[in-house]
Parts: C-alpha cells; sequence; structure tokens
C-alpha cells in the first residue's frame, strides 16, 4: 500500500470527484480528513454513495479518517481545519485541493457581464480557497521535508469556452495554475511537489443536472470536441492525482496535467 502511514486532506471531498479522490488515496492506505462545506453534499444532488458519509465509506476501507466541515473560501476556516486535522493525525503529507465551481449561473457567467457577487464567489471558492489552503499545510510540509499538494483547475482555465460562458471560473482556474507554479518553485528545496490537473467534462450528478438536463443538446456537442468520445468518470481523474501524491510522480513538479479525453488542443 504505497500510502500507508500518509495523510491526506481533500477539499470538496463530500460528494463526485473529490470522494473518487478520497476513496482511490485510502485503498492506496492513506488515512484521510474529508473536507466540505456540507459533508453530506451528495445528497444536494442525489448522488449514490455506499454509507451515511464519505468519512463512513473512508473508514470502511480499513483506514481512519476524520470529516471537517470548513468553507475554503474563508482563511480563519481553513486555517481551523488544518490545525484540527493535525490535533487529529500529527501530520499531513498530502493535500489536494478539489473544492471549487463556478457560482451563479452557467450564461450569466460571461467576461463582460458576470456579477461582482458572482466573479467574488467564484474566485473564493476556486483560486483563493487553494492558496489559503496551501498556505496552512506549508509549515507543517516544510517542517517535515516532504508534501504532495495536488490542485484542481479546468479546461476553462486552459481555454476559452464556448459563448464566452465560464468567464469568471476560468479566469480562476488560469490563476490556480501560476500559483501552481510559483509554488513549487518556493517548496521544491523542501521536499515538496506541487502540481494540477485540468479535467474537462467530468460525469457528476452536478454536471448533468445543472448543464446537460438544464440545456439540451449540449451533451451531444460536449461529446463532439471529446476524441476519446465520452465524458470522463470521477475516477479518471483520481488516477491522475495517484500518479502525482505516489512514488511515480516523485520527480514531477510545477506541472499542469489536462485530464480531458482530447478535449484540449495544444499547438
Amino acid at each position: 500500500m504505497k500510502l500507508k502511514g500518509k495523510v491526506a486532506l481533500i477539499t470538496g471531498a463530500g460528494r463526485a470527484i473529490g470522494r473518487s479522490h478520497a476513496l482511490r488515496l485510502a485503498r492506496l492506505g492513506a488515512d484521510i480528513v474529508v473536507n466540505d462545506i456540507n459533508l453530506v453534499s451528495y445528497k444536494e444532488f442525489d448522488e449514490q454513495i455506499g454509507g451515511a458519509s464519505v468519512v463512513e465509506e473512508v473508514k470502511a476501507l480499513g483506514v481512519r479518517a476524520v470529516g471537517i466541515e470548513a468553507d475554503v473560501g474563508k482563511k480563519t476556516e481553513v486555517e481551523a481545519m488544518v490545525q484540527q486535522a493535525l490535533a487529529e493525525f500529527g501530520q499531513i503529507d498530502i493535500l489536494i485541493n478539489n473544492a471549487g465551481g463556478l457560482a451563479g449561473e452557467v450564461m450569466a457567467s460571461q467576461a463582460s457581464t458576470v456579477s461582482e457577487e458572482d466573479l467574488r464567489a467564484t474566485f473564493d471558492r476556486n483560486l483563493m480557497g487553494t492558496i489559503f489552503c496551501c498556505q496552512a499545510v506549508a509549515p507543517a510540509m516544510k517542517e517535515q521535508k516532504w508534501g504532495r499538494i495536488v490542485n484542481t483547475t479546468s479546461q476553462a482555465g486552459m481555454q476559452s469556452q464556448a459563448w464566452g460562458i465560464y468567464a469568471s471560473y476560468g479566469a480562476a482556474k488560469a490563476g490556480v495554475i501560476n500559483y501552481t507554479k510559483y509554488l513549487a518553485t518556493e517548496l521544491g528545496p523542501f521536499g515538496i511537489n506541487v502540481n494540477c490537473i485540468a479535467p474537462a467534462y467530468v460525469n457528476t450528478k452536478r454536471l448533468q443536472v445543472k448543464v446537460y438536463q438544464a440545456m439540451p443538446g449540449v451533451l451531444d456537442q460536449t461529446l463532439a470536441q471529446i476524441p476519446l468520445g465520452r465524458l470522463a468518470e470521477p475516477d479518471d481523474i483520481s488516477k491522475a492525482v495517484e500518479f502525482f501524491v505516489t512514488d511515480l510522480g516523485d520527480y514531477v513538479t510545477g506541472q499542469c496535467l489536462s485530464v480531458c479525453g482530447g478535449a484540449i488542443k495544444f499547438s
């Protein structure tokens, strides 16, 4: 078990992709700190899981787990969460910054018209939350001379989307990419690797409800953009996380890996 003896803090892990990360790392032997603004957030979109909560699912895999509700966009809550995790486990070896998402309606997220409220909330959820969590775990990782941080950007942070939607989200996620590069440069000498993943279209209940059910025809348009011909499943993204946090990624830092089925094109 490659991660036995390690402790992983995963934000936004109450459902969907974050839940998938928690279960995959638990199967690799890591003890898990499950963070979410609502630890039973899977209920919001009627997502089916194998227990009363992700914490209970993780414990059933034979590792230790604790759930901590906190809003990653609020620095004081992040700092309190990290201190609670350290008090519980004595260490944090891995940080997966998964929490995020667009604030507001998709069709109201264009660059020239997005509201200040939605813009600030989107930046808080994605960019500021990532920064606050990285800053909070850095001292402990530096002291132990080892750490793995994986941030989450998006296809929207790498190229503009159709009709100019997701502009606020894309701007925040682009910030995550550059923050990752700077942090990797700073923390590399302490044995801490910092990378980010860029998912494109992931088959979550939230995406089904908020986009594909609300906007008929968009699913077919989406699939037409993906050479592999299907949406990603959450575990497709978690496999990339496994690479970065295990020995497989020991000599990789400051990088952004697109996990998109070929949807993102590079020249």
